[in-house]
């Protein structure tokens, strides 16, 4: 996830990372691993900017899930975080 972490800790897809800035992303992830960015719905720019910021890296096995925690939640699907009933 690629938002603040106060988006982060309110709701987030389980088993992912809260990356918020590029420095992050290179401290954490590796250009080699298998990535996918998110942010908060299909209009949000942050996984954009993510995405081609890796891209830009040399990172080659990576996605953007463009629908973000929004489609994830209205898919049904399980959610971690603060903010989750």
């Amino acid at each position: 996830m690629v938002l603040g972490d106060w988006a982060y800790r309110a709701k987030h897809i389980p088993r992912s990372l809260n990356i918020s800035s590029p420095e992050a992303a290179t401290e954490v992830v590796k250009p080699n691993d298998e990535i996918v960015v998110y942010c908060s719905h299909v209009t949000c720019v942050a996984s954009v900017a993510a995405y081609h910021m890796l891209v830009d890296r040399g990172y080659e096995n990576i996605r953007r899930y463009a629908g973000g925690i929004a489609d994830w939640e209205d898919a049904g699907y399980p959610l971690e975080g603060e903010m989750v009933k």
